[in-house]
């Protein structure tokens, strides 16, 4: 818009000049310094938007892939669980997702539980810049068209389930769906999914 601004204000310039009489070399000039000003304008403006996304991407850290606290109970390890590898390797790949200063979520894939039922897993983010436990929130999620696989549903991941989220952390949990809510989730993409959060309650831990 300034660039655009500037080469305006320059054209309207060179027409009142040209009106007046002035020789061709004087409006050349002020071609000339006109274009100089719209070059440094540029380059200022340039220079701030990389240094505004220079700054948010060194505000956050790399994220730590956490064990909920009922999977380390039972023994388990990101090496030996083929789920938490692959997370790993998801947040390998981007260590910088998540809303900076913010919690969010990024939903992840489905699995099948041994009993044949099917649950979502949602990667759980803590870019707070404090570590959190017993949390709950209202979720609604699905397609931006008004079909949905949660709506306003109740998520609550209590200190013994989650253990303490650490800022910069990052841990999976399960919400149970149904063969129809699957078919659903494989059609979103980026461009049509839903995800809203609300009524949050939350315990900051010491």
């Amino acid at each position: 818009m300034l660039k655009k601004l500037s080469l305006i204000i320059s054209l309207i310039f060179v027409l009142l000049l040209f009106g007046c009489g002035s020789s061709t070399n004087e409006i050349e000039q002020e071609q000339q310094e006109e274009t100089m000003e719209v070059n440094d304008s540029s380059e200022e403006v340039s220079k701030e938007e990389s240094s505004t996304e220079n700054s948010v991407t060194e505000g956050k850290g790399d994220l730590t892939l956490q064990i909920l606290k009922v999977d380390e109970e039972a023994g388990v390890s990101i090496d030996d669980h083929e789920l938490y590898q692959a997370l790993q390797a998801e947040i390998a790949a981007d260590p910088k997702m998540g809303d900076e200063n913010d919690f969010s979520l990024l939903p992840y894939n489905v699995v099948q539980y041994e009993d044949g039922s099917k649950g979502l897993v949602f990667l759980a983010i803590n870019r707070l810049n404090e570590p959190i436990r017993n949390l709950t929130f209202e979720l609604t999620f699905g397609h931006q068209d008004g079909e949905y696989i949660f709506e306003d549903y109740v998520v609550d991941l209590p200190e013994d389930y989650m253990g303490v989220l650490e800022a910069d952390g990052a841990v999976p949990f399960f919400l149970d769906i149904s063969d129809e809510d699957e078919a659903l989730f494989e059609r979103l993409t980026p461009e049509n999914v839903y995800i809203e959060m609300s009524n949050f309650g939350i315990d900051f831990a010491e």
